[in-house]
């Protein structure tokens, strides 16, 4: 079933895979026969965004039988509406799992298509392991996952299974579809209370930093959920549910949501920028880099950028995880190794090299608010908006040799006198991590790129969404 974490995640997102795996060979994914026995569940929940209706989430359950033994089989699926000038933009997510009589996954099939781009990641369970076949621009990578495979939503099904009562916990290490990497959950069941006459549990769910509580019926059917600011899921009728608001949020709604407002123009050159960050979750860790000093301070961190190193990092003591192939950075699919050797042939020493990578990405990339699922997916498309520049540029340097990870956080924009979130990369060069912008044709990146996040925790940018102040402390 596709959990309602994920659906809201993937909004703000707007679409990460670590876990550890190796090459295997040609394998049959198709879905196991079954036969249903019974429905176990099945709700619909409208989902919204600041009170307007923007989409439905799908959720149903079934005992059914697998080779002659007990099995459940969970679904679900969701849309997803945004208005972008006079176009609408969907999100289309459809999942489904199949488990064992122990709740141990068997199989599973997770697609989401957001606009004309595409993901499929489907998983079967191959002896003590499972087959990953992940999906984007029609191109598969295959790999063997070593762990337990458990999706999101089966974490869900597992903990309405055993029955809503208070002080319950659970701790599950779960696969998070949307974001294509482990992580984390832990569910506990609150105290009963009553909402509008109704016995109503809260559930408090924790995904790594993200915290959401779903209120839940004591027959363990979804109230209504509150999470990422903004965003609402409610239970409502099939018919309702499946109905869109004439007017849908639109992408300007979003946009000025997420915009961070200064009260000092930033405009003209600068080389080093201080600013007060505050108002965030307080679980958000902004770390310093060569390039960014970050001080705690009784109203929250004083926070220096800099177009000079200000500090001298030793060497990190694994740099693998930045010349990694990914699922979504193909640094080893043949089409992008043949570009960027093509382009970077005369180039003499890796900075060279890079520099010519991410002048290449901004030149030929066209940027457009389309959200991709891959760099693979960019380079043949031409388009995307900054999550895909920093995705192709990674692919691109790493299947060279020279590592490079994703950064994200926010960019001061002179057009709407605030910051924005943004992406963006770090290379390493001459021995530490040098911030590049291809988005934006920086090489380095200008001083006014605040990094909140970066690759492995790139989710963590919501503790920060529609709440994060900056105060401008000096401009040089």
């Amino acid at each position: 079933m596709i959990s309602h974490k994920k659906v809201l995640k993937l909004l703000v997102l707007l679409s990460f895979f670590f876990i550890s795996c190796e090459k295997k060979e040609a394998f049959s994914y198709e879905r196991p026969l079954f036969t249903i026995n019974n429905v176990l569940k099945d709700e619909y929940l409208g989902l919204f965004f600041q009170d307007m209706k923007m989409g439905y989430f799908h959720g149903s359950a079934y005992e059914v039988t697998v080779k002659d033994k007990k099995g459940f089989y969970v679904s679900g699926d969701a849309v997803i509406k945004i208005v972008m000038e006079n176009d609408n933009l969907y999100t289309v997510l459809k999942e489904e799992v199949l488990l064992d009589e122990n709740l141990k996954t068997l199989y599973f099939n997770y697609s989401q298509k957001i606009g004309d781009s595409s993901l499929n990641i489907i998983a079967k369970k191959q002896g003590s392991a499972y087959a990953m076949k992940t999906t984007s621009s029609g191109k598969p990578e295959e790999a063997i996952v070593a762990e337990e495979f458990l999706p999101l939503g089966a974490a869900g099904f597992i903990v309405w299974k055993n029955g809503i009562s208070e002080g319950k916990s659970y701790h599950f290490q779960v696969f998070v579809e949307a974001m294509q990497k482990t992580e984390q959950l832990d569910i506990t069941i609150g105290k009963k209370q009553f909402e509008d006459g109704k016995a109503v549990f809260p559930v408090n769910q924790k995904l790594g930093n993200i915290e959401i509580t779903s209120y839940v019926l004591e027959n363990g059917e979804t109230y209504k959920e509150q999470s990422i600011q903004g965003f609402t899921m409610r239970k409502m009728e099939k018919k309702e549910a499946l109905k869109f608001d004439e007017k849908a949020p639109s992408f300007y709604d979003l946009f000025s949501f997420s915009l961070v407002p200064v009260d000092r123009d930033l405009s003209g050159e600068f080389s080093k920028l201080t600013v007060i960050a505050s108002n965030f979750d307080t679980k958000a860790k902004i770390e310093s880099t060569e390039y960014q000093k970050v001080e705690k301070v009784e109203d929250g961190y004083k926070i220096t950028v800099s177009k000079t190193r200000l500090f001298d990092f030793a060497k990190p003591k694994n740099l693998a995880p930045y010349l990694a192939n990914t699922a979504k950075i193909q640094s080893e699919d043949p089409t992008i190794k043949s570009l960027a050797k093509s382009i970077t042939k005369d180039a003499k020493s890796d900075i060279e090299k890079a520099e010519i990578i991410v002048r290449w990405v901004n030149k030929n990339i066209n940027k457009r608010l389309k959200d991709k699922a891959s760099a693979l997916d960019v380079l043949l498309s031409k388009e995307g908006e900054c999550e895909a520049h920093s995705m192709l540029v990674a692919a691109l340097l790493r299947s060279i040799g020279i590592p490079a990870k994703i950064v994200g956080g926010v960019v001061y924009s002179r057009e709407n006198k605030g910051f924005l979130y943004h992406a963006w990369n770090e290379v390493w060069i001459d021995n530490h991590f040098l911030p590049v912008d291809a988005t934006f044709g920086e090489f380095p990146a200008k001083p006014y790129h605040i990094k909140l996040t970066e690759e492995k925790n790139m989710e963590d940018v919501v503790l920060f969404l529609g709440r994060l102040k900056l105060h401008i402390i000096s401009v040089e």
